[in-house]
């Protein structure tokens, strides 16, 4: 088995299915147990396929996948985008600054708050703005007390 650049071909779900029958015959089926990935109809077209002509192999979606996309119809919401603002501009500040990390810092310090410090939201890492609001909540005695 060898990385391949499938990017000249159509990723149509009948061109998925062919190579990932190629691989699974090249492990062997025997080892194969389920075929999991996102929800793309071109991907779930091509698990259908294997799983079709594989009955044993499970045709699984990925449950991370679907919870992202969650995530991220949530974040579009007006309340949601406008608590996801303010915490960015929390966390900015405090990466941002120096003094203002320093008196953080010793903050935590003080108050023994356990379990790190600011996390920074990231479009792309659907536990991001869970951890964001979170360690601005799990933080607050502390970010009040530098205020």
């Amino acid at each position: 088995m060898r990385l391949e650049d499938l990017s000249r071909n159509r990723h149509t779900s009948s061109y998925l299915a062919n190579v990932i029958e190629e691989i699974i015959s090249q492990v062997g089926i025997e080892k194969i147990i389920a075929i999991i990935s996102d929800n793309a109809s071109n991907v779930a077209g091509a698990r259908q396929i294997i799983t079709e002509n594989n009955p044993r192999i499970l045709n699984v979606r990925c449950v991370a996948h679907c919870i992202n996309l969650i995530c991220s119809d949530l974040a579009k919401i007006s309340d949601i985008k406008y608590l996801t603002k303010c915490a960015n501009i929390i966390v900015r500040y405090f990466k941002n600054s120096t003094l203002g990390s320093s008196w953080l810092k010793d903050a935590i310090e003080l108050k023994n708050i356990q379990g790190g410090g600011l996390k920074s939201y990231a479009e792309t890492r659907w536990t991001s703005l869970y951890e964001c609001t979170h360690s601005i909540w799990r933080l607050k005695d502390a970010l009040q007390y530098v205020r």
